[in-house]
């Protein structure tokens, strides 16, 4: 499992700044960052590969960054892939021909019905909350009949908060988060980072009213490898009592009717 998330998401999930590595405390290195990508890529995979029937063999990755990780959620399958992001400052087409352009997932620019799957990892914490119903609908339109959304949401109340490293900020309101951050290890401004406490229940909800249907919902939690050393112990007694998760990953469909 996860202690924490390796780098604070931004709006829609993008790396802020590369000195949260530093490979000390409970800032993740390198290595720890790269175990993190993996596990996270290999699982979405496997979930997309175990449920997605192709149809338009297109899939949509929203809160792509600069398409790292959209190359790999697809690997092995035979999906045309597209990414949107606001934090990314123009077009571009990633080295396994992914295409990525600025965009948010309130205003989704396909026509209706356009993928077979779209992928929404650690994202939905950052959708501010009047534009989530938006977001989901969107999500829900854009999908073919039969069309999977896959991702992953942290889990707000997990003992050290993912984005912050600090231990419960999600419990907090925001006013008081704002205060707390000054204590973070990790560098960044609150603003900037831009996360909310959402939990599961929240995304449930929306997705069924927006007319998803829930094919599964599992809790999640990282591989010590993928933890800081300097808490990599703990974690793996969290992961033996599995008292609380760090994320819970998620597959919705569009029904086929």
């Amino acid at each position: 499992m996860n202690i924490l998330n390796p780098i604070p998401e931004g709006p829609r999930g993008t790396r802020q700044e590369s000195g949260a590595l530093q490979g000390s405390g409970l800032l993740q290195s390198e290595e720890e960052w790269k175990a993190r990508n993996d596990e996270l890529a290999g699982t979405l995979n496997e979930l997309i590969r175990r449920h997605l029937v192709v149809s338009t063999g297109k899939a949509l990755d929203v809160g792509c960054m600069h398409g790292e990780l959209t190359d790999r959620y697809g690997e092995g399958l035979d999906l045309h892939w597209w990414g949107i992001d606001p934090d990314i400052p123009e077009s571009s087409v990633t080295t396994k021909g992914a295409r990525l352009s600025p965009g948010y997932g309130h205003e989704l620019a396909f026509r209706a019905g356009s993928f077979d799957c779209v992928t929404f990892a650690n994202v939905y914490e950052h959708v501010p909350p009047n534009l989530r119903s938006d977001t989901i609908a969107e999500i829900y339109r854009v999908l073919t009949p039969g069309g999977i959304l896959v991702g992953q949401l942290p889990n707000p109340y997990f003992p050290i908060e993912s984005h912050s490293r600090l231990l419960f900020l999600g419990v907090l309101p925001r006013p008081l988060q704002r205060w707390y951050w000054r204590l973070t290890p990790t560098g960044w401004d609150f603003e900037k980072a831009h996360f909310f406490s959402v939990t599961i229940n929240d995304l449930k909800r929306r997705a069924l009213a927006s007319g998803f249907e829930v094919v599964t919902i599992s809790n999640f939690n990282y591989s010590p490898r993928a933890v800081p050393k300097a808490v990599r112990r703990l974690a793996i007694i969290h992961a033996r009592l599995g008292i609380m998760p760090w994320s819970w990953q998620f597959v919705l469909r569009k029904p086929s009717h």
